[in-house]
């Protein structure tokens, strides 16, 4: 009860009627519904992990050049090697990274070939959505590109991983492979950006230890709101105070599970996680653990597209013959571990200098040549 009404005795019996807010239509709130976006390799690529992770595995792979053996001895590889697709000006380095962006997306990449007088004069590679495939009475593997069939004879595919226990006609990968991890971490992208406009949590309270009618109530929120639009001075009556609920980045982003998806995502495509910004805490790049993350990302990443796409190149090369991707100046040490090794070597007496200098790639110096010890002077007078 106000001053004026205690003064002049109004209202003498008057018990403020409590505000209990109208719960008719409780039924219709629901709770924030999930992202009704499709997985698909498109949408996959819009999450950070999938598309830094594929995007490492193609860099990679992309300075590893392949050479051609026969025996244990390197030779000339064919012209088509070189620039398998000279039709669209495709280097080997293109032609490799985008075979294995399409068996990493769709897992399984497409080759077309194209014979001439003298063997294979350019290969192609096809996107995994342009061909089918079906089977004839047989059991032989029919394909079309665009619709229009194509001699099984002129197409190569590379599955990257086949299902367990089941023949299939395609491979899968990643996204096919572990879906519910993929939506998982698109619905919580989706939750995080959308906090504040699906979720029941008001941006902030208005607040009062005297008891307010519904219409009160309503009047005085509106009012703030109102005072908000042109960020004026907001006046506030009836005792009512203002508290924001704010949230840290970090609580509002949900940054502890998106990292924990993060790490699931690179696991999912082999990729150390300090690819993706995840290296633990305390833990920075030093020499040492940045040759060994290389080492892990082929061990764990690279080695399965590679071994699958040497066997296809090898596949096409003439019999005796295979290709080999060149790994040394991959996964090398770094510098300061060679020099170190080459300390010692140089120490123990089983390396020279200038075959230092050439696995480094340095031209030969003049060494200088073992000094002798001159045979003993004999002083024949003395004899």
């Amino acid at each position: 009860m106000g001053f004026i009404d205690r003064l002049f005795g109004i209202n003498d019996q008057y018990q403020p009627e409590t505000f209990v807010p109208n719960t008719d239509n409780r039924n219709s709130i629901l709770p924030p519904s999930r992202s009704t976006m499709v997985l698909n390799e498109k949408t996959a690529l819009s999450l950070v992990p999938v598309s830094r992770s594929i995007s490492v595995l193609e860099t990679a792979i992309m300075q590893i050049p392949v050479e051609v053996y026969r025996g244990n001895e390197q030779i000339e590889g064919p012209m088509w090697l070189e620039m398998p697709d000279i039709e669209n000006n495709m280097s080997q380095a293109e032609f490799i990274g985008t075979t294995l962006v399409h068996m990493a997306l769709f897992g399984n990449a497409f080759w077309q070939t194209t014979r001439g007088a003298r063997g294979i004069a350019n290969v192609k590679v096809l996107h995994p959505g342009s061909v089918a495939i079906s089977t004839d009475e047989k059991g032989n593997k029919l394909y079309s590109v665009n619709g229009s069939y194509v001699s099984s004879n002129n197409i190569v595919h590379i599955k990257l991983w086949s299902k367990p226990g089941i023949n299939d006609l395609l491979g899968e990968g990643p996204i096919q492979r572990h879906r519910q991890t993929l939506v998982a971490a698109m619905d919580l992208q989706y939750y995080a950006d959308n906090w504040f406009k699906i979720s029941a949590v008001p941006t902030g309270v208005l607040s009062t230890t005297e008891f307010l009618s519904e219409d009160v109530a309503i009047a005085n929120k509106q009012a703030f709101i109102d005072s908000q639009v042109d960020r004026t001075v907001a006046v506030l009556s009836s005792g009512l105070s203002y508290e924001n609920i704010a949230l840290n980045p970090e609580e509002a982003q949900f940054l502890e599970n998106q990292k924990f998806i993060a790490r699931q995502i690179a696991n999912m495509f082999g990729v150390p996680s300090v690819y993706l910004g995840l290296s633990m805490e305390g833990q920075g790049m030093t020499y040492t653990n940045g040759n060994e993350d290389r080492n892990k990302l082929y061990e764990d990443g690279l080695q399965q597209y590679i071994v699958r796409i040497e066997q296809a190149l090898s596949d096409l090369l003439p019999r005796g013959q295979y290709a080999k991707f060149n790994l040394t100046s991959f996964l090398r040490p770094n510098q300061l571990i060679r020099f170190q090794a080459y300390g010692l070597a140089l120490d123990k007496g089983f390396m020279s200098v200038n075959e230092v200098r050439e696995l480094e790639g340095m031209l030969p110096i003049a060494e200088p040549t073992p000094e002798t010890t001159p045979d003993p002077v004999i002083n024949e007078q003395t004899v």
